[in-house]
């Protein structure tokens, strides 16, 4: 699905909701005000006739975060996306709802929820383990070492585990462009000879790493469960509910959204 530049959408968005009208105003006859879904209707079907063959299927159809408009969840080449159509089914708006109050980006949460992933399906073995291998809450990150953003996250990721015991972080790492002196470096932390969080840490800081002394398949595993699980670009955490998030951010940042899995 093509992507509206931010800056665009982040305008559409304003304009939408300073100028969208009252619920009451869609309705047809006099009387009783009514809810918009009494007068307007879109079934999956309806949906799926109005998209075509744009895309795979139409999973579900919702009232859209706003008056006047259907949130229509898609499926397009493995992922589920959520577009929008206003009522007379004339105009799909494929672009980012954000909600001004408190600036929450609408699609991108919605987005996130649609694509859960099955964390009991992720294999662990391989990964480095940051914190306490016995915490209850665990979360798989998906790091490329010669990624500046991985660096970055690495040590938010430090900060979180040094106050909270109860979280763990379990870190898959691989060369995202499959690149051989990265897929080299990455192989070379798991079989450096030392423990592999030291030699994390030390490729994260920009020091040379060690040759592998040992052989590992846990690289190129990583690679292919990236790949299936259709990750883009790293870092990109799994928290403990399944959804897929992407980038580095703040230790609090973070501990917001892993409070929310509770």
């Amino acid at each position: 699905m093509n992507r509206i530049p931010a800056a665009a959408v982040a305008l559409a968005a304003c304009i939408l909701l300073a100028s969208s009208p009252p619920a009451r105003a869609f309705q047809k006859e006099a009387g009783p005000i009514k809810e918009c879904r009494e007068c307007h209707t879109l079934t999956p079907g309806e949906a799926a006739k109005i998209f075509g063959e744009g895309v795979d299927n139409v999973v579900g159809v919702l009232p859209g975060p706003f008056p006047g408009i259907w949130e229509v969840d898609v499926r397009k080449s493995g992922k589920t996306y959520p577009v929008y159509i206003d009522y007379s089914g004339t105009y799909l708006f494929n672009g980012q709802v954000i909600r001004m109050s408190d600036r929450q980006n609408l699609s991108v949460l919605r987005y996130t929820d649609l694509n859960r992933v099955d964390v009991t399906k992720i294999p662990l073995d391989g990964a480095i383990v940051i914190g306490n291998p016995k915490a209850e809450r665990k979360v798989i990150v998906f790091d490329d070492p010669d990624c500046p953003y991985c660096a970055k996250l690495h040590g938010e990721i430090k900060k979180i585990v040094a106050s909270d015991p109860g979280t763990a972080f379990y870190i898959r790492i691989y060369s995202r462009t499959n690149n051989p002196a990265g897929t080299r470096k990455a192989k070379a932390i798991l079989c450096g000879g030392k423990d592999p969080a030291i030699l994390l840490d030390e490729a994260f800081a920009g020091k040379p790493i060690p040759p592998a002394e040992c052989e590992t398949t846990a690289v190129d595993d990583t690679m292919r469960l990236a790949a299936g699980l259709q990750i883009q670009g790293t870092p990109t955490m799994i928290l403990p509910d399944g959804r897929m998030i992407s980038g580095a951010m703040p230790a609090e940042t973070l501990l917001g959204l892993l409070g929310e899995t509770k």
